[in-house]
């Protein structure tokens, strides 16, 4: 007992010389500066802080103490952007090969996550010097790579040592093109990207069956593909962006997932849809040039995709639903449970929602992104615009055409309401939606009114046009007991209720 009590006084005491020692130490300390403290960063924050920046920042990083001098030269994020600096007074340099020359003698990292060369003015006299820039993040085993030239008058010749990069992860090439008999081994690739490239069909399969563990493949404005034939079961996602004067015929992925058809296109044919059997997710919100061929590829899409789950549909391909709505042209039933929409909702786009939501009979979730107009417009003869111009009440005249509205639809969203709630055509669409829909649960109304200007403040009138209109919706009927409307005002400088107050003494006063 007596033991333990004094080898816990020498405890007690040690404890005390110890607190005493560090309080020592802490006064003849000098408190440590800003300028130290940056010194004294770890090379991983460092590195991590690196990540974040664009390379020109990171080179000016060197001023800051002696230490950061050149820390950025063992930075793996090589970043280089060939875009002219907009302030005269920034040391960035214009010449932009010399610049990569320079930063790529000094890097000393054994190993480079991102290399990226972006907006680069390409002609033939600076291949040897590209390949030479694509060897240095072929040796450094790169994991990210985008190489993207900006409108090349020839395209850049991918070199084939290239095509055997065992750490890529991420590929993204722009205005180049692929040799064909080259053998593609990319065993880590999960994403890959081609835009404005010359492709072939035999190309594709090549690049498909050298990358065993590809999960997204995006073919943007990729010329002379007829088939893509994708018989990979980890390919999940493909998206089709930009389609000028493609010659698809047919798509062939039985193990997709996920199709994308986006951007304008310029079609001679068609293209079909052979086998997406796995589809779970689609979005169409592309628009077509040319006469006939959008409804036709519309209406053939739409019929292939009757199976899958969740269907986004743009603003263009509402208006040509809006057509074949006025055309009486039966709608193919959808399995849809769930419906985006990416669209102003005006006269011409009221019919082709219509004309969607009567053919979702499974319909359980609808969101609807607002959009201030359609990147492009469906051209309508004269007799086809007088067509158009019919009453907002025409909804509740179809009512017998909707059995989602009866059993299924659970849940409607509406984003930007601010972009819109000015449109009497959506209003009478939420005003159906709420008065027919039976087993509504929740209906939310989203307002982002900070997006729809530039100041920093909401401007008065606005928000007292808004608390109007929210009031009047409210006041709907509603064919569900259980439906509750919720707007919401997601407001930064304060809150809603503090502007209507702010309103209404101001009124006052």
């Amino acid at each position: 007992m007596a033991e333990t009590t004094v080898h816990g006084a020498v405890r007690r005491e040690s404890s005390g010389d110890d607190r005493r020692n560090r309080a020592k130490r802490n006064r003849t300390l000098p408190p440590l500066s800003p300028g130290d403290l940056i010194t004294a960063m770890p090379d991983a924050v460092i590195h991590h802080i690196f990540s974040f920046l664009p390379l020109k920042d990171v080179v000016k990083t060197s001023a800051l103490s002696k230490r950061w001098h050149s820390a950025w030269t063992t930075t793996a994020h090589l970043v280089f952007d060939d875009v002219l600096p907009c302030n005269p007074d920034d040391t960035y340099s214009p010449d932009f090969p010399s610049l990569v020359d320079s930063v790529l003698i000094r890097c000393t990292s054994p190993t480079v996550k991102r290399f990226h060369i972006t907006n680069f003015e390409y002609d033939e006299a600076l291949h040897p010097k590209l390949d030479l820039w694509l060897r240095f993040a072929e040796e450094r085993r790169v994991e990210d790579l985008r190489l993207c030239l900006h409108q090349p008058k020839v395209h850049y010749k991918l070199p084939r040592f290239l095509y055997c990069l065992s750490r890529l992860v991420r590929l993204e090439v722009r205005g180049c093109c692929f040799s064909l008999g080259t053998a593609v081994r990319w065993p880590c690739l999960k994403v890959l990207s081609i835009r404005y490239a010359e492709m072939s069909d035999d190309i594709l399969e090549g690049i498909v069956r050298g990358s065993p563990v590809l999960e997204s493949l995006e073919l943007h404005n990729c010329r002379s593909i007829k088939n893509i034939v994708i018989d990979s079961t980890s390919v999940k996602e493909l998206i089709l962006d930009n389609g000028w004067l493609s010659n698809f015929e047919k798509i062939w992925a039985p193990h997709l997932l996920s199709l994308r058809v986006l951007g304008v296109w310029r079609l001679h044919s068609v293209f079909r849809l052979d086998d997406v059997s796995s589809l779970v997710e689609a979005e169409l919100d592309f628009s077509v040039s040319g006469d006939g061929i959008g409804h036709d590829l519309l209406k053939e899409l739409l019929e292939k995709l009757c199976g899958v789950s969740t269907i986004t549909i743009g603003g263009w391909c509402l208006q040509v639903l809006s057509t074949l709505e006025m055309e009486g042209v039966s709608s193919p039933l959808s399995k849809c449970q769930n419906l985006i929409l990416r669209t102003p909702v005006g006269q011409c786009e009221l019919l082709g929602i219509a004309y969607i939501l009567r053919s979702s009979q499974c319909l359980e979730k609808l969101v609807i992104h607002l959009t201030r107009s359609c990147v492009s417009k469906l051209k309508l003869d004269e007799e086809s615009i007088q067509r158009f111009n019919f009453h907002e009440d025409l909804l509740c005249s179809r009512k017998g055409n909707f059995q989602c509205l009866a059993k299924h639809l659970k849940s409607v969203e509406i984003i930007d309401f601010a972009c819109g709630f000015e449109s009497k055509h959506l209003l009478a669409l939420i005003k159906f939606l709420v008065g027919d829909a039976l087993a509504l649960e929740k209906m939310i109304i989203k307002a982002n009114l900070r997006a729809q200007h530039v100041q920093k403040l909401v401007r008065v009138a606005d928000i007292c046009q808004l608390h109007g209109v929210s009031r009047n919706v409210l006041s709907y009927r509603r064919a569900s007991q259980n439906a509750e409307v919720i707007f919401d005002y997601p407001l930064e400088e304060v809150s809603f209720e503090k502007h209507l107050r702010k309103i209404l003494n101001s009124k006052r006063g």
